[in-house]
């Protein structure tokens, strides 16, 4: 009896292996993409593969025999399989301090920021991801407290378009493995072991996890309307998922949400993405407003 279900499962896993994917289809959820998240996917091989790949998962959880099929469902459906969907093609890659010489940077600037704008610092992390980058922007700036004065008060916004990853980074909650990149010291000072459901994990004490909000926000909005501008933009590894008209169009925004004298930090990769009149490099992926 075990073998012949063991047998079933596999026969069915074969089968959702063995649907194809038009080009047709792929241009259908690559153009869905790009209205929804910015993200630029040409019809190559190895972008083809990636969205079989991840929309082939969304067919078994959803019992369907067709990637016309799921199409459909798409197209009637309401925000939860929207938010499925973005979540399926957006690739999450992230650990703490990654790209380390950008929050050693952060740390010597943090100072000068807080004499300049007073306590009302602001920072915002415009892709957290499962929110490695936006804790470790919060543990520098909790390093940092000592030289800065008593009555700073830094306010970190932490979003992002995928949802389902959001409300990952807003529990602050990280199984060893997610744990990569913090030294013992960090870990040690700003996370605290729990149980849950028999398993250990690392969880964001309050001293880091009360410094940040979490909202969704997506960077494809025409413009960007805050109440008050940001004296510190990390937006780090997303641009390279746009096409340049959108990564243009993303900057030109960034900077209108920037102080004069703030600073909009990218990935070490997307630096050379930055041509803009109101940005002075400062140094490798960080730009000064002038």
């Amino acid at each position: 009896m075990t073998a012949v279900k063991k047998n079933e499962i596999v026969g069915s896993l074969y089968d959702f292996e063995e649907i194809k994917l038009s080009d047709k289809m792929f241009l259908k959820f690559a153009e869905r993409m790009y209205s929804l998240a910015g993200v630029d996917l040409p019809l190559t091989p190895k972008n083809h593969a990636l969205i079989r790949n991840r929309i082939v998962k969304l067919l078994r959880r959803h019992s369907l025999k067709s990637y016309e099929e799921y199409w459909s469902m798409l197209e009637r459906g309401g925000s939860d399989l929207t938010s499925e969907f973005i979540s399926a093609l957006t690739t999450n890659m992230t650990s703490f301090y990654r790209e380390s010489n950008h929050f050693d940077f952060l740390k010597s600037v943090l100072p000068d920021l807080a004499k300049k704008f007073g306590a009302d610092l602001r920072l915002w992390c415009a892709a957290a991801s499962t929110g490695q980058e936006p804790y470790t922007i919060a543990m520098t700036l909790n390093e940092a407290a000592a030289e800065m004065p008593p009555s700073t008060k830094p306010r970190v916004l932490a979003t992002d378009i995928d949802l389902q990853v959001l409300k990952k980074a807003s529990t602050g909650t990280y199984e060893d493995r997610e744990m990569q990149g913090l030294p013992p010291a960090q870990r040690a000072r700003y996370f605290e072991k729990v149980k849950a459901n028999g398993d250990e994990y690392w969880r964001a004490k309050d001293q880091i996890h009360d410094m940040i909000r979490f909202a969704p926000f997506n960077l494809m909005n025409p413009k960007y309307e805050f109440q008050h501008k940001f004296h510190v933009i990390f937006c780090r590894n997303v641009l390279i998922y746009f096409d340049e008209p959108t990564t243009k169009r993303v900057i030109d925004n960034l900077v209108s949400c920037l102080a004069p004298g703030g600073y909009l930090i990218l990935g070490h990769s997307e630096s050379g993405n930055v041509k803009h009149p109101g940005l002075k490099p400062m140094s490798r992926a960080v730009y000064q407003k002038l």
